[in-house]
């Protein structure tokens, strides 16, 4: 099957899985009984949530979802017909379309038993000093297995033209490393539940139920000691702390006790110039365990299972997501198996090796020239409404100003999909048992990150396919990226009227452009680099601004009396807050000198901020909006949509709400951007 019959059977498949969708207002799921100024959200999307049921498979149910399973529903056409005649071997879809055909071929998953794994397993049970050690993780990191510490290319935050090699913390199995010490009856249960799953992972792979106790013990005993020598998730964020630039030599001499050089030589990377040591207390507690190889023996064989498992036979794929979904995240059954394998391969957030390809198969036709051409329309608006602001703020000093404006001017923005694609031709991927190509995959991505060190940036590059529902703000290639999967119905439809575009995909294109102004963005430069070009004024109103964001957020409090964590989610709240107001102010400007309707009752005011409270609603489990709370930098969005009204006094007058309700006062208001 050619590349551009995979494209056809695409095209019908997405009109069909549309169904006609519109970015229109669910008029129907507004609760006009209740007060739109004492809880928006509620009242936006009420009816909506009490008339709809989470599906099993899933943790958490929202537009998002929604879009997100419409997306899926048109690769998966398109895949299972590229399954039955696939494309060429040689090329990007013919390699993704015979990795999707191995995870679906159940039968030969089967068959192949832990056979693919067995040669990681044997590194893991060779480990006896260091040196082997050093030999097993770079063995286990070419293939996927995030053990010990985490390596990867990435821009250097003071030179973002060139790539640097990073070492960052990493190694844990549970989601962040304060599950090893929190101290409530909840955490104690999940810390019990997991290690019963490392136990039983490890009797699976062929432990007697007494071995696999004690490697299980042997395994955690480790995590928890990395886990100890690990930042926070709240200094991860600190810009400063994570970047510590030094050469070989002085990596060994920052965390001796561990052959860095003889780690690097066998990943294939002999020339490795600097490195950027992410956390160096961790980089040294790591070194110093290296010495514990019956340890790291045990540590490893977990890891190993614990990446590969929804890969391998029913066996592990039930056992992982008897713990990893169902205790972790609430999510009741198994999602499709067509759906499951679209994610092995694409990622969640779209980021893994072989996600590309994917979006390839996507884009031909589900994201028009029009829309494209809307999209730059918008952007363009609402980066002109930050720039009006900007020159008008009473907090900022002309020379910060200036910077600013000079940051916002060069931002670059990408829309749908890459103008050039990644070259696929090294993805050794395709003829191959299902768990061998995604570490096939795996190893592709690392060679090339290998490739890279020390070598020019590309910013041409994609780092998110696009068929993903999703947006991101590049800080060290200052851009915004909106992949085609997002810039679908209601987010966004060339049909629709300004209120509730600007509401939707133009409160998400606020939200970007605002994260290059954040508590992080700031911190770079317009050409992507870590600098201070702030003068120290206005970097202390901007943090006392900020502050007072951090104290609103953390005011929220969610299931079982769980706070949002203000420090945290401070970025996401301030761009939140930002990209609301600038989208408002670009719908202003979009509208100027045009009549403005009222449609089903409502003004165009009222439409706007209804769109914004209906993109972000969502109904979580009770495990998912507990991992969120207590990991995620964005607040659950009920919060989002209440921290982003109470600072702006035009949702207030579109409502004809009473004086303070539902808005903070001047004092209290962050008043950033």
């Amino acid at each position: 099957m050619k590349a551009r019959d995979v494209r056809r059977a695409l095209c019908a498949a997405l009109a069909l899985a549309a169904g006609g969708a519109q970015a229109v207002l669910d008029v129907k799921g507004i609760d006009t009984a209740l007060d739109p100024c004492r809880d928006f959200y509620a009242y936006a999307n009420r009816r909506w949530i009490d008339s709809t049921s989470i599906p099993d498979d899933r943790t958490r149910w929202g537009v998002f979802d929604e879009v997100g399973e419409r997306n899926d529903r048109a690769l998966v056409e398109a895949l299972d017909e590229a399954r039955r005649n696939p494309p060429a071997a040689a090329t990007p879809q013919g390699k993704v379309a015979r990795f999707y055909a191995s995870g679906m071929d159940l039968a030969a998953i089967e068959k192949a038993g832990i056979a693919p794994i067995e040669a990681l397993l044997a590194r893991a049970d060779g480990v006896t000093n260091p040196g082997t050690l050093a030999e097993a993780l770079a063995f286990l990191h070419m293939r996927g297995v995030d053990a010990g510490f985490a390596f990867a290319a990435r821009p250097d935050a003071k030179r973002s033209d060139r790539y640097l090699a990073q070492v960052v913390q990493g190694g844990l199995g549970l989601p962040d490393r304060d599950y090893y010490f929190r101290d409530d009856a909840r955490s104690a249960e999940i810390r019990a539940a997991y290690k019963r799953h490392v136990a039983r992972m490890l009797e699976l792979a062929g432990a007697s139920a007494a071995e696999a106790e004690r490697l299980a013990d042997r395994a955690i005993e480790l995590e928890t000691l990395l886990a100890k020598a690990s930042m926070t998730a709240v200094e991860r964020r600190d810009v400063d702390k994570t970047y510590n630039k030094t050469t070989l030599a002085g990596l060994h001499d920052m965390a001796p006790g561990f052959p860095w050089r003889d780690y690097f030589t066998k990943l294939g990377a002999r020339e490795v110039p600097e490195v950027n040591v992410a956390q160096p207390d961790f980089a040294r507690a790591f070194a110093r365990l290296a010495e514990h190889a019956a340890l790291w023996r045990a540590y490893l064989r977990w890891h190993v299972l614990h990446a590969t498992a929804s890969k391998l036979p029913e066996r592990f794929a039930a056992e992982d997501f008897e713990f990893s979904e169902r205790v972790l995240r609430g999510r009741k059954s198994r999602p499709p198996r067509n759906r499951e394998v679209i994610e092995t391969i694409g990622g969640r957030y779209g980021t893994e090796p072989m996600a590309q390809p994917i979006g390839m198969i996507f884009v031909d036709k589900a994201f028009s020239a029009s829309s494209k051409a809307r999209m730059q329309e918008m952007v363009a608006n609402i980066k002109g409404a930050l720039g009006d602001r900007l020159r008008s703020l009473e907090w900022m000093g002309a020379a910060t100003r200036e910077r600013a404006l000079e940051k916002l001017a060069a931002m670059g923005t990408k829309i749908g999909y890459p103008d050039k694609w990644l070259d696929f031709t090294d993805a050794d991927v395709g003829a191959y048992p299902y768990a061998e190509n995604w570490m096939r995959a795996k190893a592709f991505a690392v060679r090339r990150d290998i490739a890279r060190l020390g070598s020019p940036v590309d910013r041409a590059e994609w780092f998110m396919s696009p068929h993903i529902v999703n947006a991101f703000y590049n800080g060290s290639g200052n851009e915004i990226v909106f992949p085609a999967g997002i810039l679908q119905p209601p987010f966004f439809d060339p049909r629709a009227d300004d209120a509730v575009n600007y509401g939707g995909i133009g409160m998400v294109i606020g939200h970007e452009i605002t994260h290059g102004f954040d508590d992080r963005g700031r911190r770079f430069d317009a050409k992507g680099n870590m600098t201070d070009w702030w003068s120290t004024e206005d970097a202390s109103r901007y943090l006392d601004r900020a502050g007072r964001v951090e104290r609103q957020y953390g005011g929220y409090v969610g299931i079982e009396d769980i706070a949002v964590n203000g420090k945290l989610t401070l970025g996401e709240n301030i761009s939140d807050i930002g990209g609301a107001r600038i989208a408002w102010l670009a719908l202003q400007r979009a509208q100027a000198g045009k009549p403005r309707e009222t449609v089903d009752g409502l003004t165009s005011d009222q439409r706007f901020f209804l769109s914004i409270a209906q993109i972000w609603r969502a109904s979580y489990r009770v495990e998912m909006e507990r991992l969120q709370l207590r990991t995620d930098g964005h607040s659950p969005p009920r919060f989002r949509v209440a921290g982003i009204i109470a600072n702006m006094p035009e949702f207030s007058s579109a409502f004809s709400c009473s004086a303070g309700a539902p808005l903070l006062s001047e004092a209290l208001r962050a008043n950033i951007w």
